[in-house]
Parts: C-alpha cells; structure tokens; sequence
C-alpha cells in the first residue's frame, strides 16, 4: 500500500501533466501542425542554443510563459533575465520562457519516482538531480562564455590598439577586430556594440550597455577608462594598451594559481585511486609468499 505523501505526490505530477498537456493542445497545436506540414520537427521549430534535451520542451513552455508570464513578478523576471543575459542567451530566450522551461523539466523530474517505481531516499535524490539539471546547465554556460571571453579579451584589445594607433576611429577599429576572428562570445559583444554606434547611440552609452551585457568583474574598470577617456579626449589607444598589459598579467596570475592548485586536486584521486591499486600490486606477492609459507 502507497503512503499519504506517496499518494499525494502522485496526484500533483498527474495534474501538472494534465495542465500541461492541456495548454500544449490549446495554445500550440497551430504551431506544431504547421511546422509538421513544413516537415519540420519540434526541435527545429525550438531554437538552436539550447541543448537537444531542453528544446523538445520549448513548445510547451512557450504556451505556458504566454498565460503564466504577466503574473511573474518583476523581481523574478528582473533577475532571471541578468542570469540569461550573463550566459548570452538573452537574445534567445525570455525570462519568462526559460522560467516555465524549468519549471516543464521539474514536473519531469517529479516524475522519476513513478518511472522508477521507487519513493524512498533514491526517488526522490534522483528527482532532485533532474529538476536542477536546466540552472546547472545555465550556469555553466555562464561559466564557459566567461572564460572564453577573459580569453580572447587581450587579443581583441591589441587589435583595437592597433587599428586607433593607425588613426582609425573607435567604429573603424571594432570593424577591424572582428572581421576577420574567429566566433565567439567577445565577438557577438562587440558586433552589438557597432550595431548601438550605428543606431545613433553614442560611444559611452555603447560601452555602457556592453558592460551590462558582459557583466564580468574584468570589464569594469576597462569600461570605466574607456569612458573616461571618451569624455576627457583622451587617447583610447593609450587605455587600451594599458587594460591590455593588466588582462595579459591577470591571466598569467590566473594560470600560476591553476598550477599551484593541480597538486591539491590531484591529491584526492591520488588517494582513493592510484594509491590502492599501488598497494595491491604490491601487497599481492607477499600475500601469496605468506599463504604459501603456511601450506
């Protein structure tokens, strides 16, 4: 006989099922049939930046971020939208959208212990895992986008010295920098950045909204300077060869405090690995010359 909580949960994840499936079929099937006629699948009609496993459910989260999205509060979206912004996907999803996405894939989650036929201590770490899996995710991605930018940061800031020492404008010196890199998170920011220059905004608010959308503790003081430096008329070549000299320092600081630590990390493996197998392999002829002593 299942238990009270047992039940319970069992009556919760059948009606989120239920709500879901029922908005699914209201709100997207003029979606969906329509992509089918087009020979498309669900996971082409999601977008491309998330992963396979979060895009099946894009649909239903769409539907549900159009009824549930005005009742969010402004904090919650205010806030969720930093975090995509942070991981450069706020030009591809909502904060509505991933909020309901995560919240189709906790449901999901809830419904591991049914799946497993378990509602112990098991059931319930494994719907845990699940339902945290998208915000592990994003933060990740958060991660990796901000590593790679604080890598290719001093490459593009040489770039833009170069170009403003060749007497180009800070416009002409973007140009310069990205056309011809490479694809990356940096480089996305700083076509962005053109796009604001040749909208009509001007360089500070440009720089401005480039901080914010970065976000990293290593962009601010080379924004600050760069906007100094604009209202001041002093020469952005000088600023740029100087953050670059800083970036190049911070990484080579980062890189030894890397190498310090690999001894630390390795040690725990080290122990619980490499160590018991050395002492087996050890330890196994003495054992064999001892039991054969006895015999």
């Amino acid at each position: 006989m299942l238990s009270t909580p047992s039940i319970q949960f069992i009556a919760i994840s059948a009606a989120g099922t239920v709500v879901i499936i029922v908005l699914l079929l209201l709100g997207s099937s003029r979606e969906l049939l329509r992509a089918w006629r087009r020979g498309q699948s669900i996971a082409l009609v999601a977008r491309p930046a998330l992963p396979r496993w979060l895009r099946l459910w894009l649909p239903i989260a769409r539907v549900l971020a159009v009824h549930a999205g005005p009742r969010l509060p402004v904090v919650v979206r205010a806030r969720c939208q930093t975090i995509l912004r942070q991981a450069g996907l706020d030009e591809e999803l909502l904060p509505q959208e991933w909020l309901m996405l995560s919240l189709v894939w906790s449901v999901l989650g809830g419904l591991v212990p049914l799946i497993l036929g378990r509602f112990g201590i098991f059931g319930w770490l494994s719907a845990i895992v699940v339902m945290s899996l998208p915000w592990l995710w994003l933060r990740d991605t958060r991660r990796r986008r901000e590593h790679e930018i604080l890598r290719d940061l001093p490459m593009y800031l040489d770039m833009l010295t170069l170009a403003l020492e060749a007497g180009g404008a800070l416009s002409v010196a973007l140009r310069v920098a990205t056309d011809r890199a490479v694809e990356s998170p940096l480089k996305q920011a700083l076509l962005r950045v053109q796009g604001d220059l040749r909208a009509g905004r001007s360089r500070a608010e440009a720089l401005r909204a480039l901080g914010e959308r970065l976000d990293i503790a290593s962009m601010t003081p080379l924004i600050a300077a760069l906007i100094q430096a604009d209202a001041s008329g002093g020469s952005l070549a000088a600023v740029l060869r100087a953050q670059s000299e800083q970036r190049l320092n911070e990484r080579y600081a980062l890189a030894e405090k890397l190498a310090m630590e690999a001894p630390v990390k390795m040690l725990l493996p080290l122990v619980l690995c490499i160590f018991p197998c050395t002492v087996v392999v050890l330890a196994f002829p003495i054992v064999l010359r001892f039991l054969s002593a006895f015999q």
